[in-house]
């Protein structure tokens, strides 16, 4: 039995319980919506590539706002009770981003403003803090006095190759803020990333780690994965996700440290399930 699409019942078994588990809408109206984007990659790769991509589906983490606000709660508690003494008050908050980019919003900017949330008037160890959030490079200049004897936090939702954090690390440190007052938090990081940021020096914070998946695949699906990415025209950078991280997650936005495979969007040819 097989659908107008191509897809036949036991493939919609197969799909629906990936969904089913992972908690995803099944939402067979709405054109644009996930399953529908689901359904165009698989019908797109042949019976080994779909059994792979439902391999890699079923461990996909799609990590939605709420669990932002429910994750910034453990993350500060974790750097304030480490680097922050009982009788201190102050916190201070720097999102990550270069100076060339604060004229614009990225998710750095949403983890940091999450400190100001509610939710964490609601923990023992936070209640009495007070959490500036600093959103320019001129406002870090300005209290770099601040920071000889106390920490920076700099904040984001996922580091991924770790170069991008480590220029912001090198630009703070270019504006006279010690590498040892900085610490990264961020609510995910893949394991390129926390490899880079524990080479610039810095301390590193972070509620859960994005895997690798090369070590959770065999070598013949590692070569299956390099000729799906060949058939979609990824380019070199981005093989098996920016830097080699080959992590599958999605948060706010699709990091392109993800598998192509799920957001590289190219229009009627490739329906992306979490385009970027």
């Amino acid at each position: 039995m097989v659908d107008q699409m191509g897809i036949s019942f036991y493939d919609t078994v197969k799909i629906n319980d990936v969904f089913s588990k992972q908690g995803w809408p099944i939402d067979e109206v709405n054109k644009s919506s996930l399953y529908h984007r689901f359904l165009q990659t698989y019908i797109q790769l042949d019976s080994t590539e779909r059994d792979l991509f439902i391999k890699l589906s079923a461990m996909y983490r799609w990590v939605s706002f709420s669990e932002y606000q429910q994750l910034i709660v453990p993350l500060m508690e974790q750097a304030v009770q480490k680097y922050y003494g009982k009788k201190t008050q102050d916190v201070w908050i720097y999102p990550i981003k270069k100076a060339e980019h604060l004229g614009t919003i990225k998710s750095s900017d949403l983890v940091a403003y999450l400190c100001k949330a509610v939710q964490l008037q609601h923990s023992d160890i936070l209640y009495k803090r007070k959490f500036h959030v600093l959103g320019s490079l001129d406002l870090v200049r300005a209290k770099k006095q601040k920071f000889k004897d106390r920490p920076l936090l700099i904040l984001d939702d996922f580091i991924g190759s770790g170069k991008y954090v480590s220029d912001v690390i090198d630009e703070l440190s270019q504006n006279g803020i010690p590498v040892s007052s900085v610490v990264v938090c961020s609510l995910f990081v893949s394991e390129n990333g926390l490899k880079q940021v524990s080479n610039t020096g810095c301390r590193i914070e972070y509620i859960e780690q994005a895997q690798n998946i090369l070590s959770s695949i065999s070598p013949q699906e590692k070569e299956l994965l390099t000729q799906i990415e060949d058939t979609l025209g990824v380019e070199e950078e981005f093989r098996l996700g920016f830097g080699g991280s080959a992590n599958l997650i999605t948060l706010i936005r699709t990091p392109n440290n993800s598998l192509p495979l799920f957001w590289l969007d190219k229009g009627r040819s490739h329906t992306a399930p979490f385009p970027r």
